[in-house]
């Protein structure tokens, strides 16, 4: 018989809480001065994503937003980590390209930084950019989609 592995319990890091924000709806927030590689999130389930085009946890676990120069990337497939040091205060974001693949999904955003896309699509994980800045901080399977493309 084969070993069942229960899934992780969702979970948000102590230093962190969902409030307004200013970016979409509502975001994850550090209240405390989180270091670089912190894991702040950890997911049950799969990612799905809804009428709005944004990406949702499952069971209404609260998700970081996404902007186009993130601050949390993806360490496992359950789990979002602070990619650098981050400050009370700061909302936790992440490029939802790190985990979206499907070809016709995209979202339009407006994030605040200088490197925003303007529209995210699913096939932004082939962009050679992204591909070196999120280098390690893909979900595990786009990650293999990344090294692949790159052989």
């Amino acid at each position: 018989m084969p070993e069942v592995v229960p899934q992780p319990a969702s979970w948000l890091h102590p230093g962190v809480e969902v409030r307004p924000s200013p970016i979409a709806g509502r975001g994850l927030f550090a209240t405390v001065d989180l270091p670089a590689r912190t894991v702040v999130v950890r997911l049950s389930g799969a990612l799905t994503v809804d009428d709005d085009q944004r990406v949702v946890a499952p069971g209404g676990t609260p998700f970081a937003n996404h902007c186009c120069d993130p601050n949390v990337g993806w360490t496992d497939e359950h789990s979002l980590a602070t990619m650098a040091d981050v400050a009370a205060g700061q909302e936790l974001l992440t490029d939802y390209a790190m985990s979206v693949v499907e070809p016709g999904w995209f979202l339009r955003c407006h994030c605040p930084s200088y490197r925003c896309r303007q529209m995210v699509e699913g096939t932004d994980w082939r962009i050679a950019a992204l591909q070196q800045r999120y280098d390690g901080w893909w979900t595990p399977r786009v990650q293999d989609l990344v090294d692949a493309a790159r052989s």
